[in-house]
C-alpha cells in the first residue's frame, strides 16, 4: 500500500470514528452498520469501496437532530423486531412513559427529556443486538 493510500485510509477510518463518537452510536449499532453498509464486522477490514458508503451513511445520520434521532432509532427497533407495534402513536407513547411529559410531536420534547429517550432507545437497541 502507498503512502498516500494509507493516509487516505487513515484519514477515513479517523473520520468515521469520530462521526460515531458524535452521533452516540453504541459499539453494537454501530457494528450493524458496517456489516449493512459494507459486509464487515471491523472497520479495519473496509476496502475504499466499503469506506466512502459507510461515511456517506454516517455522514446522512449527522444532521440528525434529537427528534430525528429518536425516529431513526424507533424505526431501526421495529426492524430489529424488537417492538410490538412501531407506529408512531406507539412511540409518542413510549416517548411520555420513558420522559414523564406527553408530547404531540417530537419537535416539542424538551432536550433534556430528549436525551433520555435517546438513551433509553439506544439501550433498547443494544439489547435487541445482543438476543438475535
Amino acid at each position: 500500500m502507498s503512502k498516500l493510500a494509507r493516509d487516505n485510509r487513515n484519514r477515513d477510518l479517523g473520520a468515521i470514528h469520530v462521526v460515531k463518537k458524535n452521533l452516540g452510536l453504541t459499539e453494537e449499532v454501530y457494528r450493524q452498520i458496517l456489516a449493512s453498509q459494507a459486509g464487515v464486522s471491523s472497520a479495519r477490514d473496509l476496502d475504499y469501496d466499503g469506506r466512502r458508503k459507510v461515511l456517506a451513511y454516517l455522514n446522512a445520520l449527522k444532521p440528525f437532530g434529537q427528534p430525528e434521532m429518536i425516529a431513526w432509532l424507533w424505526r431501526k427497533l421495529g426492524e430489529a423486531g424488537a417492538l410490538q407495534d412501531a407506529s408512531q402513536v406507539a412511540l409518542l407513547a413510549f416517548v411520555g412513559r420513558t420522559a414523564s411529559v406527553g408530547v404531540s410531536h417530537l419537535k416539542f420534547l424538551p432536550s433534556t427529556d430528549a436525551s433520555k429517550v435517546i438513551e433509553a432507545l439506544k439501550a433498547m437497541l443494544y439489547r435487541a443486538g445482543k438476543k438475535q
